[in-house]
C-alpha cells in the first residue's frame, strides 16, 4: 500500500507541477513575446544545464541512496559536507552565466550581464534544491513533506508571474527571471526547515556519510544521472545558439506542453530508485518491484501523452497566441520524445539501485553526440521542427538499450563498498 501511496502522490504532484510549468510558460510567452520568451528559455536551460553537470546531479541521487542505505538523518550525516559543496557550487555556476552573455550575442547590453548572474543565481539554487529535496526523500520523510518541498518553488513563481501579467501585461526577461530565482530560494529555504531535526551533536561523528564513499558514488553514476540526452538542455541551448532566440521560444513552447511525461517519469524514478535499492537482498521481492513499477508507468506515460497531443494544437494557438502556431509540429515530435525519455529515467533508476549504473553511464555516453548532430543538422536546415525528431529518434535509441541492460542484470543481493558496479580500482581508494 505504500508503494501505491507513493505512486499516486508522484503522479498527482506531476501533473500539479506540470500544470504550473504550463502557466507559467503561457503567462511568460504572454508578457514577453517570442523574443522574451526565447531569453528566459536559455536562463533556465543554462542554469539547468549547470545544476545536472555539478551537484545537482549525480550527487543528488547519491545522497538519497547513502541516506537510505545507512538510515540516516540528512542534518546528522551530511551536515560536515555542505561547506565543501557551496564552495563547489560557485565554481560550477560561474562559467555558465559567462556562456549565457557569449551566446546571447548582445555583451555590451548591461540587461544581458544580469541575466547572465541570474543564470549563476539559478544554477546555485537549482543545485541546493536537488540536494535537499533527495535528502528528504532519502531519510523517508514523510509524503506531504515531500509534497511541500516539490510543489512550492513552482506554485510561488506561477503565482507572482499571473498577477504580474494581470497587473502590467508587458515585462522583461529579467524581471520574470528574478520572479523565478526568488520562489525557488524561498522554496530551497522551506525544504531545509522540513528535514529532521539532528539527533546527534554537531561533534558526534557516528551517522557521518563519509565523504570519499559519497563521491565514488557519484563518480559511477554521473552520467546516467545527468541524463545528458535531455537533463542538460543541449537541445535548447543549440537552438538558442544556432537559430536564435525566436526559434528558442518557439521550441519552448512546444516543451511546455511535452515535458509533461518526462517531469512525471523523474518524479516516479526519484521515489523508485531508494526503493530498488533497499530491495537488493531480496531478489524475487526487487524482482516484482521492477516489473509493477516499469508496467505503471509504461502505461500511464501512454495515456499522458495521448492526451497531450490531443489538446496540443488549441492549447498552443489559443494559451500562446497565433505567433506560437508554428511550435505545434515541434510539440507533436516532442511529446512522444518526452514520454520515451521518462521512461528511460525508470530504467537508469532500477540500473542504479542494482549497483549497475555505469552500463547506463555508457548508453547515456554514447547517444549524446546523436543528440548534438541532429540539433546541429536541424540548425543548418532552418527546422526547428527537426530537433523534435531527432530527440525522438535518440530516446527510442535509448529505451532500446537501457531495457535490454535491465533484462539482462538481476539484483546485486548486498549493497556496500564491493557492491557490483563499482569499480574495485574506486573501491580500493578506502583501503
Amino acid at each position: 500500500m505504500g508503494q501505491k501511496l507513493a505512486g499516486l502522490f508522484v503522479i498527482g504532484a506531476g501533473f500539479i507541477i506540470q500544470g504550473l510549468v504550463t502557466i507559467s510558460g503561457i503567462v511568460s510567452a504572454r508578457l514577453l513575446g517570442v523574443e522574451g520568451r526565447g531569453e528566459v528559455a536559455l536562463v533556465i536551460a543554462l542554469g539547468g544545464m549547470a545544476t545536472q553537470l555539478t551537484l545537482g546531479g549525480s550527487l543528488a541521487n547519491s545522497v538519497a541512496v547513502s541516506l537510505a542505505d545507512r538510515g540516516v538523518r540528512a542534518r546528522d550525516g551530511l551536515r560536515h559536507l555542505v561547506p565543501t559543496w557551496v564552495g563547489l557550487g560557485v565554481a560550477g555556476s560561474v562559467p555558465f552565466g559567462v556562456l549565457f552573455i557569449f551566446l546571447h550575442g548582445d555583451p555590451g547590453a548591461t540587461y544581458v550581464w544580469w541575466l547572465g548572474f541570474m543564470v549563476v543565481m539559478m544554477a546555485l539554487q537549482g543545485m541546493g534544491f536537488r540536494l535537499v529535496t533527495n535528502a528528504l526523500l532519502g531519510e523517508s520523510a514523510p509524503m506531504n513533506r515531500v509534497a511541500v518541498a516539490t510543489l512550492l518553488p513552482q506554485a510561488l513563481s506561477t503565482t507572482t508571474l499571473v498577477i504580474l501579467f494581470v497587473a502590467v501585461r508587458e515585462s522583461t526577461a529579467l524581471v520574470v527571471t528574478v520572479v523565478m530565482a526568488t520562489s525557488l530560494a524561498i522554496g530551497l529555504i522551506v525544504s531545509v526547515l522540513l528535514l529532521r531535526p539532528a539527533r546527534l551533536p554537531k561533534d558526534d561523528e557516528t551517522d557521518r556519510v563519509e565523504g570519499r564513499k559519497l563521491w565514488r558514488m557519484t563518480r559511477s553514476t554521473y552520467v546516467s544521472s545527468i541524463g545528458p540526452i535531455d537533463g542538460l538542455s543541449l537541445d535548447r541551448a543549440l537552438i538558442g545558439a544556432m537559430l536564435g532566440t525566436a526559434a528558442l521560444g518557439l521550441y519552448a513552447a512546444a516543451i511546455a506542453l511535452a515535458a509533461l511525461t518526462s517531469t512525471l517519469a523523474s518524479g516516479m524514478a526519484a521515489v523508485l530508485l531508494p526503493r530498488i535499492a533497499g530491495a537488493q537482498r531480496d531478489p524475487a521481492a526487487e524482482h516484482r518491484l521492477v516489473v509493477r513499477w516499469l508496467g505503471a508507468t509504461a502505461l500511464m506515460l501512454a495515456v499522458v501523452g495521448l492526451l497531450v497531443a490531443a489538446i496540443a494544437k488549441p492549447v498552443i494557438e489559443i494559451a500562446f497566441g497565433q505567433e506560437f502556431a508554428a511550435a505545434v509540429p515541434i510539440a507533436y515530435w516532442l511529446i512522444a520524445a518526452s514520454a520515451l525519455l521518462g521512461y528511460r529515467r525508470i530504467l537508469i533508476a532500477v540500473l542504479q539501485g542494482r549497483q549497475r549504473g555505469g552500463s547506463a553511464s555508457w548508453i547515456e555516453l554514447a547517444l549524446t553526440p546523436v543528440v548534438v548532430l541532429g540539433i546541429v543538422v536541424a540548425a543548418r536546415m532552418g527546422e526547428p521542427v527537426g530537433a523534435g525528431i531527432a530527440m525522438f529518434a535518440v530516446a527510442v535509441c535509448a529505451v532500446l538499450a537501457l531495457g535490454v541492460a535491465v533484462v539482462r542484470t538481476a539484483p546485486s543481493r548486498r549493497v556496500g563498498r564491493h557492491a557490483r558496479g563499482v569499480p574495485i580500482a574506486a573501491a580500493r581508494d578506502d583501503d
